[in-house]
């Protein structure tokens, strides 16, 4: 807005440089040092800080006085004795910007009450020798026209800032939105890590621990809580992994985790991505995170002693795209029995993709095997 008030004003200018130069030397020196050279440093100010964005308010409220007084002085500036070509006082050409500048610094309805007034000081100007001899006829003509149109630059204006208003509020409300959604999902994201963590290492251990009955079996039951501990103490007091990480080394890390030679079940992990496709660090975590306990559910719950890990992972429009297969042959289940209290899925595999904004999809059915897919898409880091 200011812009374009600065460039109205410098237009208007040009357009007066003629009127101008004929009338400052009849002018006196007081009103050409206060009025002329004053307003156009001001002017050339206002300007620059249009364009810079600061300090606008001042300067445009000082214009806008500025205007109102030259105007109302120039009679006391001028000697009656002009020459009959003198014309109209070129700070007639500036009632329109006073208005621009007085409605930006003051407000659209200080600024119509400010047209009005200079309205009135032109028409009573406009009948003196000095503002051209119009009589109140021509002056009551130029007076409304100035006016009229002044008005309607000061309602334009009020009308655009409260748009601007509005749409500042708007945007303010939707940042403040979103960081109350951001907070609530971190939370959500940092529970369901918890919750995870609880499910695979610190149910584990006590369910190891309650069905101990020799010696070997609560030495392993003390390992795993000790292990669980150890976990625990990490999730509270170490940062999240901050770096991401490419899709073959994310097979890798499965691979040395879930895949032959473990001490875990035996899976087969291959994968097939572009070489430098990356994945941000959270969605690493949850896919390494979901697919461990989707091998560790096969293992333990299906009675198979083998599953097929399956990584692909492609790159489209700039996007990154994975998919993790974890399928095995062994008894299945049926998904409607499973208790809600039971967190291995729904903690553990879904709550972790989603979490990142990925998908978790699990495909079984009695005595037919069980595939668990994984999804995520997004922008690659």
């Amino acid at each position: 807005m200011a812009r374009g008030i600065a460039a109205f004003a410098l237009l208007l200018l040009l357009q007066a440089a003629s009127s101008v130069t004929s009338q400052t030397p009849q002018a006196a020196t007081w009103w050409n040092s206060m009025f002329l050279w004053l307003f156009l440093a001001l002017v050339a100010a206002f300007a620059v800080a249009s364009v810079r964005g600061r300090g606008l308010t001042p300067i445009a409220g000082t214009l806008a006085l500025l205007v109102l007084a030259g105007l109302a002085l120039w009679p006391l500036a001028v000697p009656q004795s002009v020459p009959e070509n003198f014309g109209t006082p070129w700070l007639w050409s500036m009632i329109n910007v006073g208005a621009a500048w007085s409605a930006y610094a003051f407000g659209a309805r200080k600024g119509c009450l400010y047209t009005l007034i200079i309205g009135g000081v032109f028409s009573a100007v406009r009948t003196t020798p000095q503002g051209g001899s119009g009589g109140w006829l021509i002056a009551l003509e130029d007076a409304t026209f100035a006016t009229v149109l002044g008005l309607i630059i000061c309602v334009a204006i009020g009308i655009l800032r409260r748009a601007a208003e509005r749409a500042d509020t708007a945007a303010d409300t939707a940042i403040e939105h979103y960081r109350e959604a951001a907070s609530a999902t971190a939370l959500s994201n940092e529970r369901l890590r918890l919750d995870g963590l609880l499910h695979d290492s610190v149910m584990t251990a006590l369910l190891t621990a309650a069905h101990a009955g020799s010696s070997e079996e609560r030495s392993a039951s003390s390992r795993l809580a000790q292990s669980a501990l150890t976990r625990l103490d990490q999730q509270a007091t170490e940062a999240s992994e901050s770096t991401p990480a490419a899709v073959a080394e994310i097979a890798a890390r499965i691979r040395f985790t879930v895949g032959s030679g473990t001490a875990g079940a035996i899976a087969s992990v291959t994968c097939e991505s572009p070489k430098h496709l990356l994945l941000p660090a959270d969605v690493v975590r949850a896919v390494l995170e979901a697919t461990t306990e989707a091998v560790q559910n096969a293992a333990r719950h299906s009675g198979a002693n083998r599953c097929d890990v399956s990584i692909t992972g492609n790159r489209t429009d700039g996007r990154a795209k994975l998919r993790v297969s974890i399928k095995d042959t062994g008894s299945g289940f049926d998904p409607g029995s499973v208790s809600d209290r039971r967190l291995g899925i729904k903690v553990s595999i879904v709550g972790r993709m989603e979490a990142v904004g990925g998908t978790a999809k699990i495909i079984t059915a009695p005595r037919a095997g069980t595939e668990v897919r994984l999804g995520w898409e997004g922008v690659e880091p």
